[in-house]
């Protein structure tokens, strides 16, 4: 494996036999575009196990930390399903089990445990809902554009959407993005809260299912499920459905969505956040945070969404820790909750020398094109070509845009079109690690945006 530069260019170059036709066919390869409400419409309608033309069916799952079996991420999942009105689920987590049965208007629900944890929660929607808010999609003006290949393999296809969150006082934006395989199936989704890569596809009847789910919910941590029973039903047991005891509304265990300004109505104490001097990158901005919390109003789960400056991240994880909240009711029943906090940051830099953090720009980067930036470069490790990518023949150019502070140190990378979510997440880890040297405005370094392309192609 070896890697080729050019300004703004990173190229890396796998041996495979596959390469020789796919170089060849690039020299004449098309493009075809559909609709965005289509494109995921098809997609659903071939992958949904609980969607249209949906087989009765017995599933089992599992859920585990690869890199750590003896945390507390695991868990096991067991389905039968009959019908949108008739099926039965159970989930075996360290600290929460469910038992769910739905049999016509009738809902059974025993939980043990105090809190459903929101990781567990995207792994149940990734498999059975894989696109929660199908509709917010399909109202998108947006096209979903797939490269063709002569021998008509086609490329993965993206689109993304942005949405304001935060309050009247702060405010900010947070990102979405969808990606189909070549086939036309859900290869990638993420939205603040739920983030979720979708493999190993598989016939169900006239079906096409996935078998393996990856969550990468926080930075460092990979979560994995994998799908290891699927079996049709041809006449599921009536008595795996019946309900002696109905559970009423008020009693089942919500989780819901809120803004920002209610979770600040909720609080009971906060204390006031402060920000300590950064390494380096931008003293001022705006930084986004996901949040869960149990039904007691206490924060379970912090995960960073996006920041004008990473470094700070953890500073506002902690504060969010010290929240202490009132609980939040539904039709006067407590529920657990989920928001994007967004907060304004001001602080100062950490000086590498005194003379020159006095003298360095201040002030929103300078935005230089991705050629110029490439000659900054003065380091980057190799990405590494993922296995996964290998074997399904996956190639194409990931276009990343990235900050670089006034030491030449990369930060709020950010994907904006790839042909995979396994080569986007090798570029940017590679891209971390690179190092550029500062860029220098009337003698004095400034931070500067631009983009680089990450080309992966098979030889």
């Amino acid at each position: 494996m070896q890697t080729t530069d050019s300004p703004g260019h990173i190229a890396v170059v796998a041996p495979t036999a596959v390469g020789e036709k796919l170089r060849a066919a690039s020299q004449s390869w098309s493009l075809q575009s559909v609709p965005l409400g289509r494109g995921l419409e098809r997609a659903l309608e071939k992958s949904s196990l609980t969607g249209i033309g949906a087989l009765q069916f017995h599933l089992k799952a599992s859920v585990e930390d690869p890199m750590n079996p003896s945390s507390d991420y695991d868990a096991e999942i067991d389905e039968i399903w009959a019908g949108p009105k008739q099926w039965r689920r159970t989930i075996d987590s360290k600290g929460f089990r469910q038992t769910i049965i739905v049999n016509g208007d009738q809902v059974s629900e025993k939980n043990d445990g105090d809190y459903y944890p929101l990781w567990l929660q995207n792994f149940i929607r990734a498999i059975f809902e894989p696109v929660p808010n199908v509709q917010q999609w399909e109202s998108l003006d947006a096209k979903l554009t797939q490269t063709i290949l002569p021998n008509g393999e086609r490329m993965n296809a993206c689109v993304g959407a942005s949405a304001e969150v935060g309050t009247e006082a702060v405010k900010s934006s947070v990102y979405s993005d969808l990606c189909l395989d070549g086939n036309g199936m859900l290869a990638f989704y993420s939205s603040p809260g739920y983030s979720m890569e979708f493999y190993d596809y598989k016939s169900f009847g006239k079906k096409t299912v996935a078998r393996r789910y990856e969550s990468h919910p926080k930075p460092g941590l990979r979560l994995v499920a994998r799908i290891t029973l699927l079996d049709k039903l041809k006449d599921p047991d009536p008595s795996s459905f019946a309900i002696t005891e109905p559970t009423s509304p008020r009693e089942r265990l919500l989780s819901i969505g809120v803004p920002q300004s209610m979770v600040e109505l909720a609080i009971l104490h906060a204390p006031p956040i402060v920000w300590p001097p950064v390494r380096s990158g931008r003293t001022s901005g705006m930084l986004n945070m996901y949040i869960s919390m149990d039904r007691k109003g206490r924060i379970r789960e912090i995960y960073p969404l996006n920041s004008d400056n990473a470094e700070l991240e953890e500073v506002a994880r902690e504060h969010l820790l010290q929240w202490q909240l009132k609980q939040l009711t539904v039709h006067g029943s407590p529920a657990q909750a989920e928001s994007t906090i967004t907060f304004h940051f001001d602080t100062n830099q950490l000086p590498s020398t005194p003379a020159l953090a006095d003298q360095s720009p201040t002030g929103p980067p300078i935005r230089v094109n991705a050629k110029l930036a490439g000659k900054l470069l003065i380091s980057h490790p190799t990405p590494v070509y993922p296995q996964d990518a290998l074997l399904s023949h996956l190639w194409g150019t990931v276009v990343l845009e990235l900050t670089v502070d006034r030491e030449g140190i990369p930060r709020d990378i950010r994907v904006l079109s790839t042909p995979d979510a396994s080569l986007s997440r090798s570029a940017v880890d590679a891209l971390r690690q690179a190092r550029y040297r500062p860029y220098l405005v009337n003698g004095r370094p400034a931070e500067i945006q631009s983009t680089v392309d990450v080309d992966f192609t098979l030889q």
